[in-house]
């Protein structure tokens, strides 16, 4: 067969330049003279960059090429294909650093793998997933499918490991059901993006907006934003809005809230903030008296609606000057001491005492908060 080949009349001159194909992995298109010799078409490889100087076998239609020879004498011309076979099966042992953990491996592999199949080997010693990380070498990051020799990596050479992001990653998302889905998700995805593919697996009428570990996710961010990782949780809770509540002394307060929170919820972030006793709040929203253990949705209560806050019904508010309570009152008495002296002079217990909207603290004394014998302070009985 190959000598049948080898007498097949020329269709072309040995001096004109024809195209000629090198199988290796992948078929390359060379511009050559069929009468340049095996050797100078050997060194047009290398200056190439396709094979190193030590890796020089290459055969036609299953004969080797002599590097002395013609290629027009082995039967070569226009569309010929010429194979190249490697022979250099040195292993090459070289270092591979992982600065995260603070170790060092040893890898074996052949000159003429792959820098991805390097990546496999080391997957295979320490199961990191070869797409978690990169290789570099000599400051410069490697190209997969580059061969170690192409690179010039010998034995004993250090190359370092560094992880990098997955663009696809796996999530979870639970809805206000408790309903779980998973999704496969890129890191670029906004939070928005997450939630309309989460709904549309959903058999739910309302998403909520979307937590990651109790932090509320904007929907214009991307995932990689919140540094969202492999495997995490996102929960779709109701949607948080802000509101209003004026207090009976004309000031308005801002407060964060969510649709199903209770009034009684309510009345603590308002103690929290005011330090007003709950007991002593009367919420009132659209005319209506707000009842405890109702939450906010039943009372249609929306983003920027206004709250009125009001002493309990049960509450009396009287404001008295600390000269008329008593002539002998010092400074140096303790409010406790102060609402005992007034619950004793009207005949009523007295639940707290108020100075400039601020509630008084039985164990504190009234000179430690700026009081005097003018002071006109708020008593509720």
């Amino acid at each position: 067969m190959a000598s049948s080949r080898a007498k097949r009349p020329l269709l072309c001159s040995p001096e004109e330049e024809v195209t000629v194909y090198l199988k290796l992995m992948k078929t390359l298109a060379l511009r050559v003279k069929p009468a340049e010799t095996v050797e100078d078409f050997k060194a047009l490889l290398y200056e190439k960059g396709i094979i190193s100087e030590d890796i020089q076998n290459l055969s036609f239609a299953g004969q080797p090429l002599n590097d002395g020879q013609r290629l027009v004498d082995h039967g070569i011309q226009r569309y010929s294909c010429v194979d190249l076979t490697i022979q250099n099966f040195d292993l090459v042992k070289f270092y591979v650093t992982i600065p995260s953990e603070h170790k060092t491996i040893v890898v074996e592999a052949r000159a003429e793998d792959t820098v991805q199949e390097v990546k496999s080997y080391i997957q295979a010693i320490e199961g990191i997933e070869s797409d978690r990380f990169s290789l570099v070498y000599q400051g410069y990051l490697l190209e997969e499918d580059r061969t170690l020799s192409s690179l010039n990596i010998v034995n004993n050479s250090t190359l370092c490991l560094a992880y990098c992001q997955k663009d696809v990653i796996s999530i979870y998302v639970k809805a206000l059901t408790g309903e779980v889905v998973k999704l496969q998700v890129k890191r670029m995805f906004t939070v928005g993006d997450v939630k309309a593919i989460a709904g549309s697996m959903l058999s739910v009428s309302s998403l909520g907006s979307l937590f990651n570990s109790g932090q509320h996710l904007d929907e214009t961010k991307v995932l990689a934003f919140y540094d969202i990782k492999e495997e995490s949780m996102l929960e779709m809770l109701h949607p948080v809005y802000q509101i209003f509540v004026k207090t009976w002394s004309g000031k308005t307060y801002i407060f964060n809230v969510q649709q199903n929170m209770t009034v009684k919820d309510l009345k603590d972030k308002l103690y929290e903030k005011l330090k007003i006793p709950v007991h002593l709040q009367s919420l009132i929203f659209a005319g209506k008296r707000l009842e405890a253990e109702r939450d906010l949705a039943s009372y249609s209560i929306q983003k920027n609606c206004t709250v009125y806050m009001v002493f309990a019904p049960s509450s009396t508010i009287k404001y008295m000057k600390l000269s008329t309570i008593s002539t002998h009152m010092s400074l140096l008495n303790t409010v406790g001491t102060l609402k005992q002296k007034i619950g004793s002079k009207e005949g009523v217990e007295v639940k707290e005492i108020k100075f400039h909207q601020r509630t008084l603290l039985d164990d504190f004394t009234l000179q430690y908060y700026g009081i005097n014998k003018e002071t006109t302070l708020t008593v509720v009985f």
